[in-house]
């Protein structure tokens, strides 16, 4: 053997230990922030594969080298600038007006889809159980036509569901009809009967940005909340006390209670609407000035992340904040040592920063004494409403029903409920995947 075949050799062996090496110094990096948090694409709306946990099983069954391949496919050199690239390109595409009303005809998955990234940067995948006979029964009613005083329904409809973008705004549009949701009434009636004697059951639905900012345009041709807001509300039980939300946030128009780019309110608009929720429970609401404030920015929100709209990221929405002067301490969950946490999580990229994102259930207490204890049953859109209304209750549950899976009625007698207040939006209120998550909440189970 010649000497020049062994120093190739040393020289190959030294070259594959030196590329074995930087791996595995940049999968030591990798795996130290791994351990930190989840890392998450904010404009791909998910979370990005993690490095595989490594196993004589999963080298085996071929899991693990599948799982490297789904890393370094989300974590190679300038991925993001590529990404970027591709939604410039898309956005680009063909001619387009500065001036128009833009349609985007996506197909909105309500349950996940729309509800926002978590802190810990995982998305709620929400997946429902098989209902109960009697649930399936009560959702499957077809509806009847109810009496009511609104007016009749836009003759020339031409859009339902989807989104729409106007003056650098984007909403969802509206799918629900005149004359209300009867299957959510009738889930409210049924918590109103179980509940009776023991809490008073109050009810907001709260409208999306389209009741107020809609282009003059589109008046006469989509379906509008207020009388499918209204109907619902007049379906309900006379011991249910009706929150009236439209008619807290008219007037406050000019005011910044929603965001441009996502589906949500804001904080400035849940607080009005917790100023009307004060009043109808006999509450005196804090003023705005009171209390402790902050502002998180820029945030681009989930119809953003649908529409890529270039109008909508040029004008990044910034999340408002505002905190209580009461001392509030906030345990997550019940069972077992409940985990700290705060009722405004300031480290949050944008909504999560109301409750630290949706859980199951919150428990927030106060030294108030007032005798008045809470349960408030919500979706995400009840977030920042909870944290103004925390500083009213010694004990108030914050439960979010696509989570959730105890009994509401379990809760009430354990925790001995005045207050059950069930706050959702008009688009999830009429939507039967809500209504049947809402419905299996009462007694728990199926």
């Amino acid at each position: 053997m010649s000497s020049d075949i062994t120093i190739s050799q040393i020289v190959n062996v030294a070259l594959f230990g030196a590329t074995l090496l930087g791996l595995g110094s940049l999968l030591g990096v990798q795996l130290a922030r791994s351990s930190e948090q989840p890392e998450v694409s904010d404009e791909e709306n998910r979370t990005l594969a993690p490095l595989p946990t490594v196993s004589g099983a999963a080298i085996l069954d071929g899991t693990f080298m599948t799982g490297v391949d789904e890393w370094i496919a989300d974590h190679f050199a300038g991925r993001q600038q590529f990404m970027d690239l591709h939604f410039w390109l898309e956005a680009h595409r063909g001619f387009h007006s500065e001036d128009e009303v833009a349609f985007y005809a996506v197909e909105i998955d309500t349950d996940a889809e729309l509800e926002p990234l978590e802190d810990d940067g995982v998305m709620a995948e929400l997946e429902l159980e098989p209902l109960s006979d009697e649930a399936l029964a009560l959702l499957d009613e077809p509806d009847e036509p109810e009496q009511t005083d609104e007016p009749a329904e836009p003759s020339s409809i031409v859009k339902t569901g989807g989104i729409l973008v106007a003056d650098g705004r984007a909403m969802q549009l509206f799918v629900g009809g005149p004359k209300g949701s009867r299957s959510y009434a009738k889930v409210l009636n049924q918590y109103a009967d179980a509940l009776r004697g023991k809490a008073t059951v109050y009810s907001l639905i709260v409208p999306t940005a389209q009741t107020f900012y809609l282009p003059k345009s589109y008046e006469g041709r989509v379906r509008h909340e207020p009388p499918n807001i209204r109907a619902t509300s007049a379906m309900l039980d006379p011991s249910v006390v009706r929150v009236d939300v439209v008619d807290a946030l008219l007037g406050h128009e000019g005011e910044y209670i929603y965001f441009r780019t996502d589906h949500h309110w804001t904080a400035r608009g849940a607080y009005y609407a917790y100023t009307a929720f004060c009043q109808a429970a006999g509450f005196q609401p804090i003023p705005l000035e009171s209390m402790e404030s902050g502002t998180i920015s820029p945030f681009r929100g989930s119809l953003y992340r649908y529409t890529r709209d270039q109008k909508l990221h040029r004008q990044p929405d910034h999340v408002e904040y505002w905190v209580p002067p009461v001392e509030i301490t906030v345990a997550r969950g019940s069972k077992g040592t409940p985990k700290p946490d705060a009722i405004i999580r300031r480290e949050s990229k944008g909504y999560g920063a109301f409750l630290g994102g949706d859980h199951a259930l919150l428990i927030a207490r106060t030294q108030n004494n007032s005798g008045r204890r809470g349960l408030v049953i919500k979706n995400s859109y009840g977030n920042p409403f909870a944290v103004f209304l925390a500083a009213h209750y010694d004990t108030l549950l914050i439960v979010d029903y696509r989570k959730f899976d105890g009994s509401v009625l379990e809760l009430v007698d354990e925790y001995q409920i005045t207050d059950l207040i069930i706050l959702n939006g008009a688009i999830t209120s009429n939507a039967k995947p809500h209504i049947a998550r809402l419905a299996r909440l009462l007694k728990g189970g199926d």
